[in-house]
């Protein structure tokens, strides 16, 4: 039991090291690619403002996520057909990104959301990614509890949790699948944006149906959010369209 339990501590210490490898990477683009400078900065806005009773300024700048970082897609020797999917995934997320900024829109925004996965999902496949049962398992537990919370609060959504849901979690257990982990820094923050796209959700989803909108918490709760979200956006971009740099 104690090797098996250090064993797990071993992999979580290592994967973690990776995932912020990846991170500093990413951040480090900015440097280069002032789309990415830009993309941070609009991240930022998106993260912080709302605190700060600036929601104007989150208005302004979450429609120029997705399309900042379209740039890593254009400037990676991709095929062409990898970054069609690739710009049609996004495009979808810039979709959800707008529609999410009204109230009361979930299901138009998971319709979105459901294109950007769909999109991951295909890319992923594509770079040898196959789901496991261990993998699964663990992310089918969190999106039942995410289920059963929507029918208590909110019956008519049930649908649309599970299967934008389903998508999210497949997302991430594809990601995390130890196969794509080459050598390119890139890649090891795969399956770390895949599970942070899963908390953002998850932490979208108790806004929506605990906290609404207004007050402190709520805020607070968005800025989780948005954090999490912009950071797997660009981790899981980042590891699907690496350019060796």
């Amino acid at each position: 039991m104690e090797t098996h339990v250090s064993g797990v501590l071993a992999v979580f210490r290592r994967r973690t090291e990776e995932g912020i490898q990846a991170l500093r990477h990413s951040l480090l683009r900015a440097t280069r690619e002032p789309e990415r400078a830009g993309y941070l900065l609009a991240a930022d806005l998106n993260t912080w403002t709302p605190l700060l009773g600036q929601e104007r300024l989150k208005r302004l700048a979450k429609p120029m996520l997705m399309p900042l970082l379209s740039g890593r897609v254009l400037r990676s020797p991709a095929s062409a057909a990898e970054k069609s999917v690739a710009l049609l995934g996004l495009a979808g997320g810039c979709f959800g990104d707008v529609i999410l900024l009204q109230p009361g829109k979930l299901p138009q925004g998971a319709l979105g959301f459901g294109i950007n996965h769909l999109a991951y999902l295909w890319l992923l496949w594509q770079r040898g990614a196959r789901p496991s049962t261990t993998r699964i398992m663990v992310r089918a537990v969190p999106l039942a509890m995410a289920v059963g919370l929507v029918a208590r609060k909110r019956p008519r959504l049930v649908p649309v949790a599970a299967g934008y849901g389903s998508l999210l979690a497949a997302v991430s257990a594809l990601g995390d699948d130890p196969a794509l982990l080459r050598e390119s820094i890139p890649t090891l923050g795969l399956g770390h944006g895949g599970n942070l796209f899963l908390l953002s959700d998850a932490l979208l989803i108790g806004r929506e149906l605990l906290l609404g909108r207004e007050g402190w918490p709520a805020k607070l709760a968005d800025a989780g959010v948005m954090g999490t979200y912009t950071i797997a956006q660009m981790l899981l971009v980042d590891g699907l369209f690496p350019d060796g740099k």
